[in-house]
């Protein structure tokens, strides 16, 4: 059996042939290349959706992964068939590709092949590997296309609203509270189709209800975007709670984020809404109900509270004693109902929601209460959130008050800050023994809940607190032998799961909000190890492409909520975000869609430069550099001078043209990537001369981000390069013992040259660390999530520092990406053998499959086992001088390897790995 190769293996500069391949005639002998018994398509999706629901693209890429459990498999064809029945699909009535000769897992449908708008259709996939052995065909799965523009014929409503007096208005401004709503309507039908399917707009929040019952359990839907530019359009299948005769369809619903203070709202304080029922038969969409005026609306038992602006996001006042179920129900009485308010259409976009949504992801016990004073009583969840609660109150007199307030330090903890942050909640009681008091439109970051007003001590069984979170699924495991490291490890993921809400990343949940483009590089290393995070990563971009402005060039600081000011390395993230969607998942698409605004961006931002400096005097008001740096941070008087933010500033430029020439080369852009390569040239040369102080032997003040960025970004001249180097990983190990002394983002930064450049031991004596500033100083205070500066103050849930794991997966277990290959097609497994530890077991579900690598020393051996998925290659790195001491799947590795050198002038053997799983073993 031969064993398939791909193209002749380089170096990383081109300077070496690649001379064999491995191990083929003594593995061909004893039978180890195996051809697999079966091989089969497993994991269809669309852009990592199982079932997508009401797409609007009509041209969807399907997706498969492949699995198999021989060795050396790559598919060599593939067949796709779709059917609007599955019944049908032996005898497609929609498409069937026929064998396409094509090792590539996933095909773009075909402009040819016409889909319907509002239809379901299900589809299956089989392939064939290089020997021509076939698959069975896959399981079946479905997907639905939803409305187009042309489609709609529902009106946009908005709840009524109504001045009860002018003193309640006047206490509820005062109060920062607005109302919420319950809105319905009767529907008749003389028969149910056999698919009634829903589309829902909401700006603002909603839930859906049909008879009575819950449609989803979704909370806090849908998702947030820019909402005066672009409305989420989320699909729900509804047929089954239909009946025959009368119906009732509610909606439960708040304004959210579509507030005067954040967007340019359509119409006053309230929600707007469209949604439309249909059914297709054949060619025929049908429309069943929708949005109009024979809706109706009443202000519902709860109000929110707060602004929504910088640390005043409040909670919810409910009350209990008005608390209804039956509105949701037929025969329910509709006096005191208003008809809902038709307004025209809003200018947005409106598209389909493909990223996932929201849902409830742990919920926690309370574990210990106490009594802070007279009525007072401090509930701890044992670990900090973002998300809701469930709070029970059997024991209470009616008509009492009760006051919630959410922290994530203890109450008392002596601070100059209130950590509740204004997150404040209340709840009126029946005193039935039935008051419940759950959120519904709001939520909180917090740890520890206050409540007062109850009549006796609480009992902890009564209170629930729930981590609301977007559905993202883990793709990635890791342990070692340093139990400090996989806490670590854990604080991450627990971490991004309490800043994803919404389908963006945050910086906090509790304060602010917003989606920071600095804080979303921190974290983005670690995003696709950990989780599924394609369509939720792309989602955010078009967030960021909906806050840039074409006319200026400009990027702000957030998004999709936006804010006013500017920074180069927060409005920054695009093309790195883009970037990253191509080498992880070969989105092609990520870049095309933000190389215009990375261009029209990176000339607002040289047109600040001067002599090669970013200068203050021309960039943004607001200037951010290396963010809350030890003993730099807020609070402390501080902070970076001005030219420490344009060196910094100034370096992150050269970064961004970087980027910008490969995602231009990618796409063929030749005259940009000219311009760019021209840019930074002219930029690296004259950084030394603007920035280097010959004095003191560093750039401008010894401090880490301060060497390492221009290392990072090649702007030190050649014959300096090992001097500075040796003076910033002296600056680490010594004069910061091991330290970082780096902010947001310039500890990511900083990272990621230390791993360009090999120091994988500097890293380890970094994340080793447990005390101040490091992740494990953290841990060492009972951290349970990441805070917002390295001495803990103020926000205790926060992404400056949120993505250390990614180096567990690319620097210890060594799996990485190859941008010449994007989508893992072939990847690089390297990992760093560092001394400290005894194993490491890691894998990652990458869009092709699972790949692993674990290894385990003993002694002065090292065993090391890696899985390659099938259709996929790895490019192997084992540090070992001589290729004949090396054992895969023990026998003598008796093939000629590529010997290449490390950064550091370690000889190392690289070659080819197909796909498999291969034991390892060498003598160091």
């Amino acid at each position: 059996m031969n064993i398939k190769l791909r193209a002749p293996l380089i170096n990383m500069k081109g300077k070496y042939k690649f001379y064999i391949l491995l191990i083929c005639c003594l593995m061909l002998t004893t039978g180890l290349l195996s051809q697999a018994k079966t091989i089969e398509p497993i994991n269809l999706n669309i852009a990592s959706i199982e079932i997508p629901s009401g797409i609007d693209d009509l041209t969807p890429t399907f997706r498969w992964s492949i699995r198999s459990e021989g060795k050396n498999i790559f598919q060599s064809s593939f067949a796709i068939r779709i059917a609007s029945r599955s019944d049908l699909l032996s005898s497609p009535d929609v498409w069937e590709s026929g064998s396409i000769n094509s090792d590539r897992q996933e095909i773009k449908l075909p402009e040819s092949v016409k889909l319907n708008s509002g239809s379901r259709y299900y589809w299956q996939v089989r392939i064939w590997d290089q020997q021509g052995q076939e698959s069975r065909w896959s399981e079946i799965t479905y997907f639905t296309t939803g409305l187009l523009e042309e489609d709609w014929t529902a009106e946009w409503m908005a709840p009524p609203v109504l001045t009860i007096s002018a003193a309640a208005d006047k206490e509820k401004n005062k109060n920062e509270e607005r109302p919420t709503w319950w809105m319905r309507r009767i529907v008749k039908l003389d028969n149910v189709p056999d698919r009634v399917a829903l589309a829902v707009v909401c700006l603002g929040y909603y839930e859906l209800y049909v008879n009575g019952k819950r449609v989803g359990n979704e909370p806090l839907a849908p998702s947030v975007t820019k909402l005066d530019k672009r409305g989420l359009c989320v699909t729900h299948e509804i047929g089954e709670l239909l009946q025959p005769g009368e119906n009732i369809i509610a909606l439960a619903s708040s304004s959210g984020w579509y507030l005067p203070n954040r967007f340019k709202v359509y119409e006053g304080k309230t929600p707007l809404i469209r949604m439309q029922a249909y059914t297709r038969d054949g060619d025929k969409l049908q429309t069943i109900f929708g949005s109009d005026l024979d809706w109706f609306a009443r202000e519902a038992n709860r109000t929110i509270i707060g602004r929504w602006g910088w640390n005043n996001f409040g909670g919810e006042a409910v009350d209990g004693r008005l608390e209804s179920s039956s509105w949701k129900e037929i025969g329910h009485s509709t006096e005191g109902w208003n008809p809902v308010n038709i307004v025209s259409t809003p200018p947005i976009v409106v598209s389909a929601r493909t990223c996932p949504p929201n849902r409830i992801g742990a919920t926690y016990k309370a574990e210990k209460v106490r009594l802070l004073s007279e009525d007072l009583y401090e509930i701890d969840f044992g670990r900090c959130l973002a998300g809701i609660v469930r709070l029970r109150f059997p024991n209470v007199s009616r008509d009492k008050k009760i006051v919630m307030r959410f922290f994530d330090l203890p109450a008392d903890y002596v601070s100059k800050k209130d950590q509740s942050y204004k997150q404040i909640s209340t709840y009126v009681t029946r005193g039935d023994g039935t008051d419940v008091f759950e959120n519904k439109f709001n939520y909180a970051g917090f740890r520890y809940v206050t409540i007062e007003g109850l009549d006796e001590q609480p009992e902890l069984e009564n209170f629930e607190a729930m981590l609301v979170e977007t559905a993202l699924d883990p793709v990635g495991t890791f342990n070692c032998s340093n139990e400090l490291f996989n806490q670590i490890h854990e604080l991450n993921v627990h971490t991004i799961r309490c800043l994803n809400l919404g389908g963006y990343h945050v910086d906090c949940p509790q304060r602010e909000r917003n989606g920071y483009g600095a804080d979303g590089q921190t974290a983005m290393p670690a995003y696709p190890y950990l989780f599924d995070s394609e369509s939720f990563l792309h989602k955010w971009l078009l967030d960021w492409l909906d806050v840039f402005e074409p006319e200026t060039g400009r990027i702000p600081h957030t998004a999709p909520v936006q804010h006013r000011f500017e920074s180069p390395a927060w409005g920054g993230i695009v093309g790195p975000l883009a970037w990253q969607q191509y080498i992880f998942y070969g989105d092609r698409r990520a870049l095309e869609l933000a190389f215009p605004a990375v261009g029209a961006n990176l000339e607002r931002l040289q047109s600040w430069v001067r002599d090669g400096v970013l200068l203050k005097e021309l960039a943004a008001p607001k200037f951010h550099g290396d963010w809350v740096a030890p003993r730099r941070g807020m609070g402390s008087k501080n902070g970076p001078t001005w030219e420490m933010k344009e060196l910094f500033n100034t370096a992150y430029l050269i970064y961004l043209w970087q980027t910008y020439a490969d995602m231009g080369r990618v796409l063929g852009e030749a005259e940009e990537v000219a311009k760019a390569e021209a840019t930074i040239a002219s930029m690296q040369e004259s950084f030394h001369g603007n920035f280097f102080n010959e004095e003191s032997g560093y750039y401008l003040i010894p401090e880490q981000a301060y060497q390492a960025m221009p290392l990072w970004v090649g702007a030190v001249p050649k014959e300096k390069r090992k001097e500075i180097h040796a003076r910033l990983i002296d600056l680490i190990e010594n004069k910061s013992d091991g330290h970082l002394d780096t902010g947001l983002p310039g500890t990511t930064f900083l990272l990621d040259y230390l791993e360009e450049s090999e120091n994988h031991e500097t890293i380890y004596t970094i994340m080793n660390k447990e005390t101040y500033p490091s992740w494990g100083y953290m841990l060492a205070q009972g951290a349970t999530t990441i805070w917002e500066q390295w001495n803990g103050y103020w926000s205790q849930i926060h992404s400056c520092f949120a993505g250390p794991a990614s180096w567990f997966y690319t620097g210890l277990a060594g799996i990485k990406p190859d941008p010449e290959h994007p989508g893992f097609e072939e990847f690089i497994l390297k990992p760093a053998f560092v001394e400290g530890l005894d194993f490491v077991d890691a894998s990652y579900r990458s869009i092709r499959g699972t790949i692993g690598s674990s290894w385990r020393r003993d002694g002065e051996s090292i065993k090391w086992t890696v899985t390659i998925p099938p259709n996929s290659t790895g490019i192997v790195y084992v540090p070992c001088s001589d290729p004949k001491a090396i054992n895969v799947d023990g026998m003598l590795l008796s093939h000629e390897t590529e010997a290449v050198r490390s950064v550091r002038g370690e000889v190392i053997q690289r070659f080819r790995l197909p796909s498999g799983t291969w034991e390892l073993d060498w003598q160091k």
